[in-house]
C-alpha cells in the first residue's frame, strides 16, 4: 500500500484505478474533506485525480465512503501470501491449475485454458480479461451507469417519464407505484431524452462550471487584495510608528530645549542673586574690620572709637533695614498623561475583518435586465383555481394554491393538471424549503403544512399564532407576511423561535428574502416595497408612478427584485439597492411570481387561473 508500505489489508480499488488499505484509505478521505460543505470528493493519494463521492450527493457519511468502493479481490488474494494462485473454475471441478489471467468483470482469476472458454460462452464473451502480470495494483472498475444503488445492483431498464428517473423492477414497485407513464430505456423517445436535450445540459453544465470558475477567480482574487491590504496595513504603520518615532523625538530635544534655558535663566537668577548678597557681606565685613581695629578694651573709649562705633550703627541698622530675600528655585517635569498612554498601549490600531457571504446562482446565465428579451414559453389557464402562489418544482413542472378549493394543483408548463393535492385548508403563500420540502401558507387556518416536494404528502403542519399569507426562506430561517406584520423565525420547523420585525405597516402579504438575508415585503395599500436587514433597520423604500396594488414578489439569482403590479397590470425589475431597472409589460392582473431556481425562466400567475411562463434571454 503506498499509503502505510505495509502489505495489502482489505485493498479497495478507486475508478483512477490505485488501490488502498481499506483503513488507510478512510483516514485519507476524512482528512481531505475536513473544510468540504458538503463533501463531494477527494483526491487519489497517489496520482492526485478527483474521486467522487460514491452514491448521491450526502448519501452517504464520508467514514462510510472507502468500503463503498469496489474490492481489489487480485490483491486481496495476492496478499495472502500464497506461493501460487490457482485457477476459481478449476478449482470448483478439483484441479488445480495455475492462473495467468484476472477477469475484470467476474472478479476471478483464470488459467489459459479457462480463458479461451470464457471467451466462447455468449455471456462472458464481453468481459474484460488482463494478464495478472498487468493486473497487479493497477485495479480498474468502469462506471456502471445501470446498476441501481438502491436496489442491490440490479439492471436499470425502464424509465419513469413522470420523474424522468431510470427504475429498475423493484424501484418501479416501491418509489413510483403512483406513476403512471414508463417505457423501457431502449425506446425513450427524442422528446424525452434527445440530442437537444444533451446540447441544452451540456451548455447549462458549461454555464454552471463557468460561474464557479469566476467566483474561484473572484476569491483568488480577494487573498491577492488581503494579501496587498496587508502590505498597505504595514507600510502605513511604518509609515506612522517612524512618524511617531521622529515626533516624540524632536518633542524630546525641544523639551530639553527648554530645559536647559529655563535652568540655565535660573542659575543666571541665583549668581545675581548670590552676588548681590556676597557684595553686603564684603560691606558688612569691611565695617566690621574697621570698628575692630579702631576699639580698644579700655574703659573709657576715646574719640575714634567713638565714630567708629556711631559710624558701624549706622551702617548695622541701614543694613537691617534692606530686604534679604532667600532665593530657591526648583525645575519640576510632568510627563503629560497622553505621553504616559505611549507606554501603555495595548496595540497601535484596530485591526478587524468584515465577512460577507451572498449566495449565487452558480448555473444562471446571466442576462442584462434592461434589454434582455422576454421570450412566452407558454400561457395556459387552470380553471376554477383561485391562484395566490406557486413554485417550480422542476423545469416543466407548476405547483400552484388554489384558495377557495382548499387544494394544490401540480400541472405541467402546457398547463396539464397531473395531481390535485387536498389540504386542511385555504392555501395562500407558498415556497420551496431546503431543496425537498415546500411550505404552504393556510391563513384562516393560523398554520404552515410542510408538504414533500417528490410525493406532495403532508409531512408536518406547524401552528402560527395569527393568520400568515406569504411566505419565503433561506436556509432555516423563514419570514412570513401577516398582512398587520411581518414575523422572522430562527430555526423554522426547529424551535420555531418567532421574532416580529419592528415595523409598522399594514397589508403586508407577499415577502421575500434576498440573498443577503434582508427581508423584503409589499404594501399593497400604499403602493410601496419595502426592505429591512434583519434587525428591523428600513434600507430603502421603493414606490413608482406606475406601480400599483403590488402584490406578489420574488427574487432572482442575482438579487434583483421582481415585484407584480396588481392593477397596474406589469412586473417591475429593482435593483437590490432599491433603481428601478425595467418595467415589464405584457400581464394583466399579476397575482405572483416566481423563478425557476438557478434559471432565468419564471412564471407569472394571474386573476381567474391564468399562467404564463416566461424566460429571459439576452438579446
Amino acid at each position: 500500500c503506498s499509503i502505510c508500505l505495509e502489505q495489502y489489508k482489505l485493498p479497495v480499488s478507486l475508478p483512477c484505478s490505485h488501490s488502498f488499505c481499506l483503513t488507510c484509505l478512510s483516514k485519507h478521505i476524512i482528512t481531505s474533506c475536513v473544510k468540504c460543505d458538503p463533501p463531494l470528493g477527494f483526491p487519489c493519494p497517489l496520482c492526485r485525480k478527483f474521486i467522487p463521492a460514491p452514491g448521491k450527493i450526502n448519501e452517504h457519511s464520508v467514514d462510510r465512503w472507502a468500503k463503498l468502493f469496489p474490492e481489489n479481490k487480485l490483491l486481496a488474494l495476492i496478499a495472502t501470501g500464497t506461493n501460487s494462485i490457482y485457477c476459481k473454475s478449476c478449482q470448483e471441478d478439483d484441479e488445480e491449475s495455475k492462473a495467468s489471467s484476472w477477469c475484470m468483470d467476474c472478479s476471478e482469476v483464470l488459467c489459459d485454458d479457462c480463458v479461451k472458454c470464457h471467451k466462447k460462452v455468449r455471456l462472458t464473451r464481453n468481459h474484460v480479461v488482463v494478464a495478472i502480470t498487468e493486473c497487479s495494483a493497477s485495479f480498474h472498475q468502469s462506471l456502471s451507469l445501470d446498476k441501481c444503488e438502491t436496489h442491490g445492483g440490479r439492471k436499470l431498464e425502464i424509465i419513469c417519464k413522470e420523474h424522468l428517473l431510470p427504475c429498475c423492477s423493484v424501484c418501479v414497485t416501491k418509489e413510483h407505484d403512483g406513476c403512471k407513464t414508463f417505457c423501457q430505456l431502449e425506446d425513450v423517445d427524442a422528446n424525452t431524452v434527445g440530442p437537444h436535450n444533451v446540447k441544452n445540459l451540456q451548455a447549462e453544465v458549461e454555464t454552471m462550471c463557468s460561474n464557479l470558475e469566476q467566483i474561484i477567480t473572484d476569491e483568488k482574487t480577494n487573498m491577492s487584495c488581503l494579501d496587498n491590504a496587508s502590505d498597505k496595513f504595514a507600510k502605513e504603520l511604518s509609515g506612522i510608528t517612524t512618524s511617531i518615532i521622529a515626533t516624540i523625538k524632536k518633542l524630546e530635544e525641544k523639551h530639553l530645549d527648554e530645559t536647559a534655558k529655563l535652568i540655565k535663566e535660573s542659575k543666571s537668577k541665583l549668581e545675581n542673586s548670590v552676588q548681590s548678597l556676597e557684595h553686603r557681606l564684603s560691606y558688612l565685613q569691611y565695617w566690621k574690620e574697621k570698628l575692630t581695629k579702631n576699639v580698644s578694651n579700655e574703659t573709657i573709649l576715646k574719640t575714634n572709637e567713638i565714630l567708629s562705633y556711631i559710624k558701624m550703627k549706622h551702617i548695622y541698622e541701614s543694613m537691617g533695614n534692606l530686604d534679604y530675600p532667600k532665593l530657591e528655585i526648583s525645575i519640576q517635569t510632568e510627563i503629560l498623561d497622553s505621553v504616559q498612554k505611549l507606554t501603555s498601549l495595548s496595540c497601535l490600531a484596530k485591526t478587524t475583518s468584515r465577512e460577507k457571504s451572498k449566495q449565487c446562482a452558480i448555473n444562471q446565465r446571466i442576462v442584462d435586465l434592461k434589454c434582455a428579451y422576454v421570450v412566452n414559453v407558454s400561457e395556459f389557464t387552470i380553471k376554477n383555481c383561485n391562484l395566490h402562489d406557486g413554485e417550480f418544482l422542476s423545469r416543466d413542472k407548476l405547483l400552484l394554491t388554489g384558495y377557495k378549493n382548499k387544494r394544490c394543483v401540480l400541472c405541467n408548463t402546457d398547463g396539464v393538471v397531473l395531481q390535485e393535492i387536498p389540504l386542511p385548508g385555504n392555501p395562500w403563500g407558498m415556497c420551496m424549503h431546503v431543496g425537498n420540502e415546500v411550505l404552504v401558507t393556510l391563513p384562516l387556518s393560523q398554520k404552515v403544512v410542510v408538504l414533500d416536494a417528490n410525493s406532495l404528502e403532508i409531512k408536518q403542519s406547524v401552528h402560527i399564532d395569527r393568520r400568515c399569507f406569504g411566505i419565503s426562506t433561506s436556509g432555516n430561517t423563514a419570514v412570513i407576511g401577516a398582512r398587520d406584520s411581518v414575523l422572522m423565525f430562527d430555526n423554522f420547523l426547529d424551535k420555531n423561535i418567532c421574532r416580529p420585525l419592528a415595523t409598522k405597516t399594514k397589508y403586508a402579504d407577499d415577502v421575500a428574502l434576498g440573498g443577503d438575508g434582508n427581508i423584503i415585503f409589499t404594501n399593497y395599500s400604499e403602493n410601496v416595497l419595502n426592505t429591512f436587514d434583519k434587525s428591523g433597520k428600513m434600507l430603502f423604500k421603493y414606490s413608482h408612478e406606475e406601480l400599483k396594488s403590488p402584490y406578489g414578489l420574488t427574487v432572482d439569482g442575482h438579487g434583483n427584485i421582481f415585484v407584480c403590479g396588481g392593477t397596474s397590470n406589469n412586473i417591475h425589475i429593482v435593483s437590490n439597492d432599491g433603481k428601478t431597472l425595467r418595467i415589464l409589460k405584457g400581464v394583466q392582473n399579476p397575482l405572483c411570481i416566481k423563478f425557476l431556481r438557478g434559471t432565468n425562466r419564471f412564471f407569472v400567475g394571474e386573476e381567474d387561473g391564468r399562467v404564463k411562463v416566461f424566460e429571459l434571454q439576452n438579446s
